[in-house]
């Protein structure tokens, strides 16, 4: 978007739809590519940019990679597949992402929040439920910019942006306003609709550390409402692996319900292995309130129950569980008087 607004007319092809986009994917006639890339099945590998991001290096894929060796050892190869010349921009906060900067022959600029970063952000405010921030190459400060995006995260994320646009050949003018302009993209906190003083939201999240940054952005935005998480988990596999980072990730939901964990990529004895109500007994034991229903109608009939003027419900996952947003929105909508 920011080279968009730059007059830079990428081509783009991303895991969602961007409104201010007009999809997820386009042509341009500028000379730049922008692709979002996923290093499930070392997929990754199979790109050769000039210029890319790694914003964070965490266990997930586990049905793939043996450990988060393995896994920084497949984001060591990515990186070395970038041009000396080109540019990795990489987190100075994650451990595993400085690993993968340490072992790179080429150019490489860390964001963060620590003072190994070249691109920090100062002067942080928190302002509606968004974030604002005074965004710094070294000592130098470039401007400051309020995100219209909620979340802590996401100023992370916008350091990503400046640096890489900056290599580009933008000026801090030329990067700010979109930056404070851009809405996000679909499944990420996307307000679905609000009926009857309810608002339902939306979110792809399915990895702990996802869960935990979104719920906390969804409490900054909408504090004191209360707020409902219908968590959908995203493979068995999954599931069993991180079960115990996935019960701590939801302290910031006032009520938590989990239907039946989407079956996809996983073997039946995965299946055999792990449910949902078993991560609903760790939701609990770790003191937040969670209950299983295993299907969709039966969480909409709960919720619509239950639910009062000026709650949030989000829905989480990245299954179908945005179906029972649709439906809710739906019963919600058919029970107003009149």
């Amino acid at each position: 978007y920011v080279l968009r607004r730059a007059g830079r007319d990428p081509s783009f092809v991303i895991g969602a739809g961007v409104r201010q986009l007009g999809g997820g994917s386009g042509a341009g006639d500028g000379p730049y590519f922008v692709a979002e890339a996923c290093e499930y099945d070392r997929s990754f590998l199979n790109l050769r940019p000039r210029r890319a991001a790694i914003l964070n290096i965490e266990e997930d894929h586990l049905d793939y990679y043996a450990d988060i060796n393995d896994i920084v050892a497949a984001f060591r190869e990515f990186a070395a597949g970038i041009p000396e010349s080109g540019l990795l921009v990489t987190n100075a906060d994650n451990p595993h992402c400085r690993a993968v900067a340490d072992a790179r022959n080429g150019r490489v600029q860390l964001f963060g929040r620590g003072a190994a970063a070249e691109w920090r952000a100062v002067d942080v405010t928190r302002e509606n439920g968004t974030y604002a921030f005074v965004g710094c190459r070294g000592t130098e400060r470039l401007g400051r910019v309020v995100l219209t995006i909620p979340g802590r995260h996401n100023v992370d994320n916008a350091l990503a942006v400046i640096a890489l646009a900056h290599d580009c050949g933008l000026s801090w003018d030329a990067i700010a306003p979109p930056l404070a302009e851009f809405c996000g993209a679909q499944r990420r906190l996307e307000l679905r609709g609000e009926i009857g003083g309810v608002r339902i939201v939306d979110d792809y999240a399915h990895h702990p550390t996802e869960i935990r940054v979104t719920l906390l952005a969804a409490r900054e935005r909408y504090r004191p409402r209360e707020l409902w998480c219908i968590f959908q988990p995203h493979q068995h596999s999954r599931t069993r692996f991180l079960m115990e980072h996935f019960a701590q990730s939801f302290s910031e939901a006032d009520h938590v319900i989990v239907p039946d964990i989407y079956f996809v990529r996983d073997s039946q004895r995965d299946r055999e292995l792990v449910c949902a109500a078993d991560l609903v007994e760790q939701i609990r034991a770790r003191g937040a309130a969670a209950e299983y229903l295993p299907d969709f109608g039966g969480i909409v009939e709960r919720v619509a129950k239950d639910v009062q003027p000026g709650d949030v419900v989000m829905t989480m996952g990245a299954g179908n569980i945005w179906m029972v947003a649709d439906e809710l929105l739906a019963r919600l909508r058919s029970d107003l008087p009149g």
